[in-house]
C-alpha cells in the first residue's frame, strides 16, 4: 500500500515539476516576443506610413515579396495587405502585382488601373486598393505604371476574348478553333483539343500576353491526368511568377496568395509555389505572411465527406487554446496587433528555437477545414502579421 502510494505521489511530483517548466519555458518565450514585436498601429489604407517606415531597411534589396493571406476570407487581412502594396508602390518603386487568380481575368483590372477603360467589374474586397492604383497611375508615365496580372489560367473564355479582340485579321480556321475552345468545359477539355488550342496561340505576335499564354497551356497541358495534382499548381505558379517578374519594367515583383502557397519549403509533401521562387532567388525572395487568433471568417463550409459542401458563409473560429499552436502565444503578447520580424527574433537563440520548430498554425483555405497545420514558422516566412480577432469579407 505505501508502495502504490509512494509511486503515486512521486507521479504527482513529475507532473508538477513538468508543468512548473512548461509554464516557465511559455512565459519567457512570451516575454521574449514582447521584446521584438511591432504595434500595428492602424490597418487604414489610407493612412500615412509613419509605423511602418521600417520596412525600407528590411526590403529595399528585395525583388519578390509575397503577401500571404490567413484565409482567403479574412477583413483585415485584406485591408492590411491593401496598405503594404500601398507601402511598396510608393516607396519602394514596385510595378507589378501577380494575383492568385486568373491571368486574362485580371485584364479587364489592369485596363482599369492603367487607364485604358474607366470600368470593371471587380470584387468589394480589392475595390479599394484598384481605385488607388488607378488614381496613382494617372500621374505616371505609360512605362511606370503600376500593372497587375493573374498567376493561372483557370477558365478559356476570358483568353479567347483577349485573343479576338487584339488580333482582328486572325483568319476564320483560327478564329473557328478558338471559339470551339471556348465552348468546352475548364475542366474536361481533351489533350487534342489544347494541342489546337496552342498551336493557333503560337502564331500570335509575341509579347508578353502571348508569351504568357502559351506558358499557361502548357501548365495546363501538364496538369491533365496527373493523378496527384497537389503540389502541381504551385509548379506552375511559380513558373509563371518568373516569366511575369522577367517582363515586367524593373524586374521587382509582388505576390498576393495564401500562405501556403507563398511559403518557402513543402508544406503538403510536395515544395509551395514560394519553394521554387526561394530557390531561385535566394535571399531577394521575401514573404510577410499573416495570422489569425480568432474570429469570422469567410469560407464554404465543409458538411461531411461525400456530402455537397456550402456556398460562401461567414463562420466563427474560436481562439487557439492548444499550446502546441503558435497563435497559443502570440494572443498573449502585449499587443493584440502586432508585426513579428522573424529574421530579427531569431536573433535570440531561445526565440529561434521557439520559431523554427514545427508547431500548428492556421491555414484556411476555401473550405472551413482543414484549420491547422504543422510547420516551422521561420523556415517558411521572414514576417507575420497577427491579429487577434478578425471579421469576415
Amino acid at each position: 500500500m505505501q508502495k502504490r502510494q509512494f509511486i503515486k505521489l512521486f507521479t504527482l511530483l513529475l507532473i508538477i515539476s513538468f508543468s512548473s517548466d512548461s509554464l516557465a519555458q511559455e512565459a519567457t518565450v512570451i516575454s521574449k516576443l514582447n521584446e521584438v514585436i511591432r504595434p500595428i498601429k492602424t490597418i487604414n489604407p489610407d493612412s500615412n506610413f509613419s509605423d511602418i517606415e521600417f520596412l525600407g531597411g528590411i526590403l529595399k534589396e528585395k525583388e519578390v515579396i509575397s503577401l500571404g493571406e490567413v484565409t482567403h476570407g479574412t477583413n483585415e487581412v485584406f485591408i492590411y495587405k491593401d496598405r503594404l502594396i500601398r507601402y511598396l508602390v510608393s516607396n519602394l518603386n514596385y510595378r507589378a502585382i501577380a494575383f492568385e487568380a486568373d491571368y486574362f481575368g485580371l485584364e479587364t483590372i489592369d485596363n482599369y488601373i492603367t487607364g485604358k477603360a474607366d470600368t470593371a467589374a471587380m470584387s468589394p474586397n480589392y475595390r479599394a486598393l484598384f481605385m488607388w492604383l488607378r488614381a496613382f497611375n494617372k500621374s505616371q508615365l505609360a512605362h511606370n505604371k503600376v500593372r497587375v496580372y493573374g498567376l493561372e489560367l483557370t477558365e478559356f473564355s476570358a483568353a479567347i476574348d483577349n485573343i479576338l479582340r487584339q488580333n482582328q485579321q486572325i483568319s476564320a480556321d483560327d478564329k473557328q478553333v478558338l471559339l470551339r475552345i471556348k465552348g468546352m468545359q475548364f475542366n474536361k477539355i481533351d489533350k487534342a483539343s489544347l494541342k489546337d488550342f496552342r498551336f493557333v496561340c503560337s502564331g500570335l505576335p509575341e509579347n508578353l500576353n502571348r508569351n504568357m499564354l502559351l506558358q499557361l497551356i502548357d501548365n495546363y497541358d501538364n496538369y491533365i491526368g496527373r493523378s496527384a495534382k497537389i503540389g502541381a499548381r504551385d509548379k506552375f505558379m511559380a513558373e509563371n511568377a518568373i516569366a511575369i517578374k522577367a517582363g515586367t519594367a524593373n524586374d521587382k515583383l509582388i505576390i498576393w496568395a495564401h500562405n501556403g502557397h507563398v511559403a518557402k519549403t513543402a508544406l503538403y509533401g510536395n515544395p509551395a509555389m514560394g519553394a521554387y521562387l526561394h530557390n531561385k532567388y535566394k535571399d531577394k525572395y521575401y514573404v510577410i505572411a499573416t495570422d489569425m487568433n480568432k474570429g469570422y471568417v469567410r469560407v464554404r463550409k465543409f458538411i461531411a465527406k461525400n456530402k455537397p459542401i456550402s456556398n460562401w458563409q461567414s463562420i466563427y473560429y474560436p481562439e487557439v487554446n492548444s499550446i502546441k499552436a503558435y497563435e497559443y502565444f502570440f494572443k498573449a503578447c502585449k499587443f493584440k496587433n502586432f508585426i513579428l520580424d522573424l529574421n530579427e527574433a531569431k536573433q535570440d537563440p531561445e526565440l529561434d528555437a521557439f520559431l523554427t520548430q514545427e508547431k500548428e498554425m492556421r491555414l484556411i483555405g476555401a473550405l472551413s477545414i482543414p484549420v491547422n497545420k504543422k510547420l516551422s514558422l521561420a523556415n517558411n516566412f521572414d514576417m507575420v502579421i497577427f491579429f487577434n480577432e478578425t471579421t469576415s469579407i
